[in-house]
């Protein structure tokens, strides 16, 4: 349960507590984005606007104009978040103890420092040393200067990813942007990158091995002597495999290099010449390192065995990738499923329709890998397997959903059906229309899985209906839509002496049943004749003749 002190703060947009000074400030003090819903009054009040800055200097954008021009307010709002000085008064902005301290906090706050503070060596110094990024926002003069440059090149920038507007040298001079120690600074701490140096630093092998290190496809960039650089290629395709696409020509058919490159990436293999990519020894080492490589070997290599299952050991799915002749060896479509169990998509149709041999391999893999199997079988398999009933049964034991692939003929198939729905109610939507109209039926499969009811909404009052008749609450219009299912009721007996006992003769009769269980139990015999004609000779004699055939002792009674 909530204190009462929370529950005030949550209600702080209420007009009463908006001007409750000691709710107000205990509540900024816990979030300080809170006064944005205070009162107007409050918000120009000095104790609370501190409490609220300190707690948060982005609290400033909602404080009453005139605070914003207050000094100590405005230094402790940027000393807790620089970037609040967007937010201070004009003449603050101005200040050159805010300014420093913003810039100290968020480098970036430089920007909205006065002009006259840009150009201020002290402050833009104090900036682009928390953040390089601040040089953008500095004066000309200081863009030129080498040691404010230096200083924001010189530390190390920690970023998920990478934009234009972290390349910070592209902000300095166009002399300093050629000055090869800053350059070398910034692309070692990803102030800057390949792609804005000029052509002369692209051939530089220590600031392309810098760019590098941090993005080894930087290597486009470089120059084509450095491409062609085995020290700088194998540092780049180290790093990062598929940097091996910006390798000189030459340097694609080095199998050393090659090598390293598919060690580190698979895929690489794309780019080696096609001498390599039907050498033996390089196709395997990629495959090892990605299956899918597969797919760039020549036609001669996916055909061959152990490279094909070297290459499904590591990714079911390179199955694909393989010749048709392995699509259907069972070793491979054996490792391949064993690997993932819908790379058999990939296996070769005759493989499939081969029920033995599918069956053998299905055998052979985990309990729950064959649950998916059965299911892919029969999803891509021909029509006579998809009507096999011995493949149809097991698999809906294990999982009911592949009752979808049978064939029409079987999704009729009461046994088949009732066995997909005993393991989820959900299989009835796949059975036959004919089952699913089939009341007989559905009460059955109620009798297996109870959730059944859930199914549909007709088939949730149904149950409903016939679980009353169950509990012996008799409703005589679901009884006459009903006959046929009477039967099926367990307390027979109760319903049985109410039939009897309400003269429910005719429901009684058309239920053999029901009338045969009224036979045996109550010694009463239901008979129907139609329209008796007393004058007919045949009607007399075939009465006459029933009597003869009833047993002493029961009762009769007639359906006119």
């Amino acid at each position: 349960m909530k204190r009462a002190s929370e529950t005030k703060l949550n209600n702080i947009a209420s007009k009463k507590t908006a001007n409750n000074k000691e709710v107000v400030l205990a509540a900024i003090q816990q979030d300080s984005r809170r006064l944005r819903l205070v009162s107007e009054q409050l918000r120009g009040d000095r104790e609370i606007v501190l409490a609220a800055v300190q707690q948060n200097g982005n609290a400033l954008k909602y404080v009453d104009k005139k605070l914003r021009s207050d000094k100590e307010v405005v230094l402790a709002a940027v000393r807790s978040r620089g970037y609040a000085l967007e937010d201070a008064s004009e003449e603050l902005r101005a200040d050159r103890e805010v300014v420093l301290a913003a810039v100290q906090q968020y480098g970036g706050a430089l920007e909205n420092a006065s002009e006259d503070l840009r150009r201020d060596r002290e402050v833009v110094l104090a900036a682009v040393r928390n953040h390089g990024r601040a040089l953008q926002f500095a004066s000309e003069e200081l863009r030129a200067d080498r040691e404010v440059v230096f200083a924001a090149v010189s530390k190390r920038v920690y970023v998920l990813y990478l934009s234009e507007d972290l390349y910070v040298l592209t902000y300095a001079s166009p002399t300093l942007q050629n000055d090869r120690e800053l350059v070398l600074s910034a692309v070692n701490n990803l102030w800057m990158s390949l792609v804005f140096v000029s052509e002369e630093f692209k051939d530089d092998k220590e600031i392309v091995l810098a760019a590098i290190k941090h993005d080894a496809t930087k290597l486009r960039y470089a120059s084509p002597k450095l491409k062609n650089d085995r020290e700088v290629v194998l540092a780049a395709i180290r790093r990062y495999g598929d940097a091996l696409e910006y390798a000189s020509k030459e340097l694609k058919g080095d199998i050393e290099i090659v090598l390293a490159a598919v060690r580190s990436c698979g895929k690489a293999l794309k780019y080696a010449t096609e001498e390599l990519r039907r050498d033996r020894e390089v196709v395997l080492a990629a495959v090892k390192k990605d299956g899918n490589a597969l797919q760039y070997a020549t036609e001669e290599l996916r055909g061959d065995r152990e490279v094909v299952l070297a290459a499904v050991q590591q990714d079911g799915f390179a199955l694909q990738y393989a010749s048709e002749e392995l699509r259907r060896d069972r070793e491979v479509v054996l490792a391949a499923i064993c690997n993932h169990e819908f790379a058999l998509e990939y296996a070769s149709k005759k493989l499939i329709n081969d029920k033995n041999l599918i069956l053998s391999i299905i055998n052979s893999t985990t309990e729950k890998q064959k649950k998916v199997l059965l299911g892919l079988t029969l999803k891509y398999a021909s029509e006579k397997l998809k009507g096999d009933k011995e493949i149809v049964l097991d698999a809906v034991q294990r999982n009911s959903f592949i009752l979808q692939y049978a064939t029409e003929e079987l999704r009729g198939d009461r046994e088949v059906v009732l066995t997909a729905i005993q393991q989820y109610e959900g299989a009835l939507k796949y059975a036959s229309k004919e089952l699913k109209e089939d009341k007989k039926f559905l009460i059955e499969c109620y009798r297996k899985n109870n959730d059944i009811r859930k199914y549909n909404d007709f088939l949730k009052e149904f149950i409903e209906e016939f679980d009353k008749l169950e509990n012996g609450h008799f409703d005589d219009t679901f009884i006459e839509d009903n006959v046929d299912i009477l039967h099926l009721v367990e307390n027979k007996e109760q319903l049985c002496q109410y039939l009897l006992d309400n003269e429910k003769y005719k429901i009684i009769h058309e239920n053999e049943v029901i009338a045969e269980y009224i036979k045996d139990k109550y010694k009463v015999i239901i008979l129907s004749y139609g329209i008796i004609d007393p004058e007919n000779e045949h009607d007399r004699d075939e009465l006459e003749n029933e009597h003869k055939n009833i047993n002493i002792g029961f009762q009769v009674i007639f359906i006119l």
